[in-house]
């Protein structure tokens, strides 16, 4: 953002647009783990879910005014500016559930990259817990 706003660059493109849907975060744990450990998971899912609800449904500056802290060389203003940037991208997810549409993109992406060898199967990753 200091590059452009001092007149040095500018944002040609966004990865973000250009990419499509991409999971590009997620959370692993054995079996055995999420089995013997349902209440940490199910908390944890909602901690993450209340972050999207709240990027979701708040204005950008009230969002850049929460995480500035963790960005000690940039401004309010910047930083509101780059919240923005990716609020008119939609690059916050509504839910921390993903399709296996979205799934198997980023396998591709990570195939044509050489990082990945061999797909996994979207059924064999998704482990759905019953929250009652």
């Amino acid at each position: 953002m200091e590059v452009e706003s001092e007149g040095y660059g500018y944002v040609v493109a966004s990865l973000g647009e250009l990419g499509g849907i991409v999971p590009y975060t997620s959370y692993n744990a054995r079996i055995s783990y999420i089995e013997k450990n349902k209440d940490v998971i199910i908390s944890f899912n909602k901690a993450i879910q209340k972050g999207l609800d709240f990027v979701n449904n708040n204005d950008s500056e009230t969002i850049a005014k929460a995480i500035l802290k963790f960005f000690p060389d940039t401004s309010l203003n910047d930083l509101t500016k780059v919240v923005e940037r990716y609020k008119k991208q939609d690059s916050w997810p509504k839910t921390t559930q993903f399709t296996e549409e979205s799934f198997n993109h980023l396998q591709e992406i990570m195939t044509s990259a050489k990082h990945l060898d061999k797909k996994a199967p979207y059924k064999d990753l998704i482990y759905q817990i019953d929250e009652k």
